[in-house]
């Protein structure tokens, strides 16, 4: 049986920052009223696994909770990614699964990953003036087994946000 390389995997985690960093942040830009929806970048709260988020030290571990706050700010929020890294942190990560439901790990699907980011945000509350701060976030990526089931539904995401600490930058 073959084993998930640490090439493969760095590969792996590599390009699953880059597309998490591409399309959470956009959704982010268009969080109001836009599509994906925020919540659907995080895991379900089930009883094996329930995302943790802290956002400036207020906590939610639900990612609809999350969706509720972002939608009922009074102004709109612009992020712009600088700089994001990661690091495998298990390379078999198997919360939440039967082990038979998936092959054996070799191409890096059962793994958790660190994502750290930062950036700037422009908050907006109309189109003339806008406040804008530096961030910083740790998010541990995990995989969304829905997405690596044989009959995967279209719009499944690969990698879930299990955890994710964001903080502005003073």
């Amino acid at each position: 049986m073959a084993e998930l390389t640490e090439d493969i995997a760095q590969k792996v985690a590599a390009n699953a920052a880059e597309e998490f960093v591409k399309h959470y942040y956009a959704a982010l830009n268009s969080s109001k009223g836009g599509q994906p929806p925020i919540a659907s970048f995080y895991l379900s709260p089930t009883d094996s696994r329930t995302p943790t988020i802290s956002i400036n030290g207020e906590v939610f571990h639900e990612a609809t909770l999350l969706q509720s706050k972002i939608d009922d700010q009074p102004e709109r929020s612009q992020y712009e990614v600088q700089s994001f890294d990661c690091q495998v942190l298990n390379s078999n990560y198997n919360v939440g699964v039967d082990d038979t439901a998936i092959s054996p790990e070799k191409d890096g699907r059962k793994m958790s990953i660190l994502v750290l980011v930062s950036g700037s945000v422009k908050n907006m509350k109309d189109d003339i003036g806008a406040d804008i701060r530096g961030f910083s976030e740790s998010i541990i990526l995990v995989p969304g087994w829905d997405a690596h089931a044989s009959k995967a539904s279209k719009g499944s995401r690969k990698w879930l946000i299990s955890s994710q600490t964001f903080r502005f930058v003073l």
